[in-house]
């Protein structure tokens, strides 16, 4: 059996680690797309409410990594990724359409409200086979009425070999929150937790943890924690850049 190759020195599988040279590099990945664009008003003759959904997906044709992919984009287990995009939108349009009726009074003038879901999901480039290793962004843009809609992104790394999830125990050796509180403190100009917390609101609402939210990049790993997990959604998104270990 193939060994599993990763940019980091220290990824190991059973069947040797990444400094072994004389392992081979990764078949090419092949890719299978996912696309629905929806438009709809709620009232027929007026533009407003209305709702939009999009769903635009690269997924691999290894079973394994789509099937994972599959269930994080769409929240649905044991499904075709073609069957599960299409309950998904199917629930979604049911929801908004209910959820929106109760504009359905107001003019156009009065309220152009407008429902959002969009989903993306694509590889990361460049796509280096010799890695062995293939990684997934995947964003989520809602808004569904208030101040602000929300943003997430997951990264999402697998093995070009078998197809399964990559962990940070797999590329990290130990606990890397010391090594990401360092990173942000050297980083902001801070000495404590106190301090970067009052300077700049990060652990105001969790602490580090080892997310499996990362990516794989060369010799380095980057830890990205969505709004409000460790900081309020003014903060923005956090990443953390640490060298693999």
């Amino acid at each position: 059996m193939l060994a599993l190759l990763a940019s980091c020195e220290q990824f190991r599988t059973s069947g040797g680690s990444a400094s072994d040279s004389t392992q081979t590099a990764a078949p090419a990945p092949r890719f299978d797309t996912l696309s629905v664009n929806i438009r709809k008003s709620v009232v027929d003759g007026k533009e407003y409410p209305c709702y939009s959904i999009s769903v635009n997906a690269i997924l691999p044709d290894n079973e394994a990594a789509s099937r994972v992919l599959t269930e994080r984009l769409f929240a649905l287990k044991g499904m075709a990724p073609r069957q599960a995009m299409a309950l998904f939108t199917d629930s979604l349009e049911s929801q908004f359409s209910q959820e929106l009726d109760e504009f359905s009074s107001l003019s156009d003038d009065d309220e152009e409200m407008e429902y959002e879901y969009h989903v993306n999901c694509s590889p990361v480039e460049p796509i280096d086979t010799a890695s062995g290793v293939i990684s997934f962004l995947c964003t989520f843009e809602v808004y569904q009425g208030g101040a602000h809609g929300g943003y997430e992104c997951y990264y999402l790394n697998f093995s070009l070999n078998d197809g399964h999830l990559i962990t940070p125990g797999e590329v990290y050796d130990g606990d890397p929150c010391p090594a990401m509180l360092e990173k942000l403190l050297r980083d902001n100009g801070c000495r404590t937790d106190e301090e970067l917390m009052d300077k700049t609101q990060i652990l105001t609402l969790g602490q580090l943890y080892a997310t499996d939210n990362f990516l794989i990049e060369g010799d380095s790993l980057l830890f990205h924690f969505n709004p409000y997990e460790i900081a309020p959604y003014s903060a923005g998104a956090i990443e953390v850049v640490i060298p693999c270990k």
